[in-house]
């Protein structure tokens, strides 16, 4: 989950109310997982629901700020989403700040790829074929691979 998070927040302390959330979210769903759902898949498709909803909420949010300081301010909140941990490691810096720039299905895909789920449970959480999770995959993969190259430029 902690992925997930990375993913969608903007800083360390957005990560951490995401995180929250996403335990809350669960928490109130638990009624509805289904004997049959895999509770891995279940899990993940509330985790990136709720990160969904909360990045929506927070685009909200930021449209009150002034369009000239728009990107001001996250680019200093990308700047504050370096965690210590992150500082030793800029690749992975990188790679979180490629993420943030992919759409919603390739950010999902690919944040569920990070997480080692097999094709067929990234397909059962974004509700699509394990094909076309492989296709999307591989656009995705050299999609990053072209952010992460003009990054290094």
């Amino acid at each position: 989950m902690s992925r997930v998070c990375r993913a969608y927040a903007w800083s360390p302390e957005d990560a951490d109310d995401l995180y929250q959330e996403i335990l809350f979210q669960i928490w109130r769903a638990l009624p509805s997982l289904r004997e049959r759902a895999h509770e891995n898949t279940w899990l993940y498709r509330v985790a990136l629901n709720t990160a969904i909803s909360f990045v929506r909420k927070d685009k909200v949010q930021r449209n009150f700020i002034p369009s000239a300081n728009r990107e001001l301010v996250e680019l200093a909140d990308r700047r504050a989403g370096q965690t210590e941990a992150h500082k030793d490691n800029p690749r992975l810096d990188k790679l979180y700040e490629a993420l943030a720039k992919l759409d919603r299905a390739e950010k999902g895909v690919m944040t569920l790829y990070l997480e080692d789920l097999p094709y067929a449970e990234i397909a059962e959480v974004m509700g699509m074929s394990p094909n076309h999770v492989g296709v999307l995959l591989h656009r995705t993969k050299k999609k990053l691979f072209n952010f992460m190259q003009e990054a290094a430029v």
